[in-house]
């Protein structure tokens, strides 16, 4: 008797200790990296998805809220190339974007908790800007970012990153000639008559910002 009273305790005990490790494993609150990929545009020299690739490459830096949101902002860096009625232009561009992220499970590695995953889907939607050289000068654009992620944990610290972001220019210029600004003389009769950037990027971030440990204390 004695013997499975004693059993029953250390085995409550190490459940305990192991619960409570648990949720004070090293917790952070935000994350930065980089971002590399490729890119494209569709407008009015392109109408085909995926034709002209660059390369893109960027930073971004991730605010957690709780396992299921998040806000994001990025900077990227790319270009947009082609070539219509006589016209060849390269053009680059720099976006920053913010934007709030919905993840489809809950992103998080905790052994008490049964629902909580290592890896989750995600979409996102916000405002951004895009920085465009055009006739001489940089113009300045609202746009609006919206895609898809998914995020897979490496260890405690690290995070892959695999994201698909299309942005929605409220203007015409990403082109940077001026030949190809409302060439079919659309721009004030259909609102979709604005060019769209979109890109694929692989990134590694990095937790930082540790939150406060909610340790149980002893009084002494």
């Amino acid at each position: 008797m004695i013997f499975k009273i004693v059993r029953t305790t250390f085995s409550a005990l190490f459940i305990l200790i192991s619960v409570v490790s648990n949720a004070q494993q090293n917790e952070y609150r935000s994350e930065i990296g980089v971002l590399g990929g490729g890119s494209f545009y569709l407008g009015d020299a392109n109408n085909r998805l995926f034709a002209n690739n660059q390369s893109a490459f960027g930073l971004i830096y991730r605010q957690k809220i709780d396992t299921r949101l998040a806000v994001s902002g990025n900077w990227t860096q790319t270009k947009v190339v082609g070539s219509v009625a006589g016209v060849d232009f390269t053009n680059p561009i720099n976006a920053v974007d913010l934007y709030g992220e919905f993840n489809f499970l809950d992103y998080d590695n905790k052994i008490y908790k049964p629902n909580s995953r290592k890896h989750s889907l995600y979409m996102f939607f916000g405002l951004g800007s895009m920085f465009i050289p055009y006739t001489g000068a940089t113009t300045f654009s609202l746009s609006f970012p919206m895609g898809l992620g998914y995020k897979v944990m490496l260890g405690e610290k690290f995070h892959l990153n695999l994201i698909w972001s299309n942005r929605l220019s409220f203007s015409d210029k990403i082109e940077g000639v001026e030949a190809l600004n409302n060439n079919a003389g659309l721009n004030g009769s259909n609102i979709l008559n604005k060019d769209l950037l979109s890109t694929f990027s692989i990134g590694i971030t990095y937790n930082i910002l540790k939150k406060e440990c909610n340790c149980l204390q002893t009084n002494r």
